[in-house]
């Protein structure tokens, strides 16, 4: 089911995209620098170890059991650390993680259609850079002006409402002449024709 959670995600965004690369397109083509970067939720890849995917878990547990990473004892936080960098940096394919492979692609669509020049993929956890890490790379590579998209477009989750943010807050600290914008969230209205478009689309194809 999460994996079906997270390709729906995917599928939801690029309706809100095209919505979002219609309002910035101008500008992105403008004198400013601008910037797309987006997020996806990420995930392990299938040919990670599961042993250390388990111990990734378990020690993330005891350290949130102690209040976060800024109350855990240093050796656990460390050894949390490392173990995020191991899966984040562990070597992406189509077949070890589609996930990873559709949200690079959807980037790749949004970034011909909105004419951006520079585009960072990003996940919130598990996979390549994080979120800061991604905005920090557009600004090194010229961008004045970064627009931050997640496929994760329906309300009410913790990655989108709260880790998102509080990334970016990070980064806004980091670059204050920078503007950096969350396109989030997305509005109900285009949530609901899309799904309407969709349902009707299958239902045609059922009808033939």
């Amino acid at each position: 089911m999460k994996g079906r959670a997270k390709t729906l995600s995917v599928v939801l965004a690029a309706a809100i995209g095209m919505a979002f690369l219609s309002a910035v397109r101008v500008q992105a083509a403008a004198a400013e620098k601008a910037a797309l970067v987006v997020v996806g939720h990420g995930t392990a890849p299938k040919d990670f170890p599961r042993e250390k995917l388990s111990e990734s878990r378990r020690v993330h547990g005891q350290v949130m059991q102690v209040g976060g990473k800024e109350k855990a004892p240093a050796e656990l936080v460390a050894r949390l650390e490392a173990l995020e960098r191991e899966v984040r940096q562990w070597k992406r394919t189509p077949e070890n993680d589609p996930y990873d492979a559709t949200v690079r692609d959807l980037a790749a669509r949004m970034q011909k259609i909105g004419g951006f020049e520079i585009v960072e993929v990003t996940h919130n956890e598990a996979c390549g850079q994080d979120v800061d890490e991604g905005i920090e790379s557009a600004i090194k590579r010229g961008a004045t002006r970064v627009y931050v998209l997640t496929v994760m477009v329906t309300r009410g989750g913790s990655h989108a409402e709260r880790d998102i943010p509080e990334k970016l807050e990070k980064a806004r600290r980091a670059h204050p002449n920078v503007p950096i914008i969350y396109v989030w969230p997305p509005d109900s209205d285009q949530l609901a024709h899309f799904f309407v478009a969709q349902l009707n689309r299958f239902k045609s194809s059922a009808q033939r």
